[in-house]
């Protein structure tokens, strides 16, 4: 009997030990993107980190994890959370407005008007699209100025290149960007005058250009509604160069100047800076939720 007694409470006092101790095997495991994996116990979950402890020693210190170093979180009921990068977290730019259509105030005091549409495609890169209009601007002599251009753009956020995962802008269109475009400006310029001798002139410049480049700059937003951006580069051009002088035609080819309203080049080489202001619409929410439903 004695021995029976003693067993049984060996017996019980070994549950109680394992079921005071259960918190041993209760461990949550995080998985970090270099594939180290953690043993703890999770305090806190937010938004941005991870409070947690050492499984050994819940009273212990309380670690705090960025949650953009983390690739998988396994909680000890099974759960699993996968993380991605906080610049591809849609909930973050849910209600920010994704489209863009700005104007080039640079390229008005030269006798241009250029407008820019921009979407965004995700909060690392954005597509833009430009139209040119020659003559439609401020008008500086006596020069008739007509024509049409226009460029594509595929921008890319400086963060995204040097922050990796960690990346994640202020607004979903705002920050710093090397842009890469392609684009092709005609002009026609007419003008008369008269020379030393009385003689009226009639003078025509026709210039096709075509060009590739890129660009640096950054845009700022202001309360999801406008933008502000600016921007500084350098192209690659050729085309077609013909000047008509009271009938007689001079033709040349891809070694004359190039003037896009916000580009302007001599010998293939060209250089654009602009200031533009746009107004800001659509809703990066909706354009994922409207993706997504296409693609099923």
């Amino acid at each position: 009997m004695n021995f029976k007694k003693d067993f049984l409470v060996i017996f019980i006092t070994c549950i109680c030990c394992l079921l005071g101790s259960g918190n041993l095997f209760a461990q949550d495991v995080i998985t970090k993107k270099d594939g180290k994996k953690i043993k703890v116990i999770i305090k806190e979950v937010s938004d941005t980190e991870i409070k947690y402890v050492d499984y050994r020693d819940v009273e212990g210190v309380v670690f705090v994890m960025d949650r953009s170093l983390i690739r998988e979180i396994k909680f000890s009921y099974g759960e699993k959370i996968k993380e991605e990068g906080p610049n591809q977290e849609r909930a973050y730019f849910v209600d920010d407005r994704n489209q863009n259509i700005k104007l080039n105030f640079t390229a008005i005091n030269v006798g241009f008007t250029i407008l820019t549409y921009e979407r965004v495609i995700d909060p690392s890169s954005s597509l833009e699209f430009s139209l040119k209009i020659p003559g439609l601007g401020i008008k500086r002599d006596d020069t008739a100025l007509s024509g049409i251009g226009f460029s594509a753009g595929y921008k890319l956020k400086i963060g995204s290149v040097f922050k990796g995962d960690g990346y994640r802008p202020k607004h979903i269109s705002a920050g710093g960007y090397f842009r890469l475009l392609a684009g092709y400006v005609h002009t026609v310029e007419k003008r008369e005058r008269f020379d030393f001798q009385g003689v009226q002139r009639k003078t025509t410049w026709t210039r096709s250009s075509a060009h590739i480049g890129i660009e640096l700059g950054k845009q700022w937003i202001l309360s999801n509604r406008a933008a502000f951006d600016i921007y500084i580069g350098y192209h690659y051009y050729g085309g077609s160069y013909k000047q008509e002088d009271n009938g007689t035609t001079f033709d040349n080819f891809f070694d004359e100047e190039l003037r896009g309203g916000d580009i302007i080049g001599y010998d293939n080489n060209a250089f654009s800076i602009g200031l533009r202001i746009g107004g800001l619409f659509g809703n990066y929410g909706n354009a994922t939720k409207n993706k997504k439903k296409r693609k099923k």
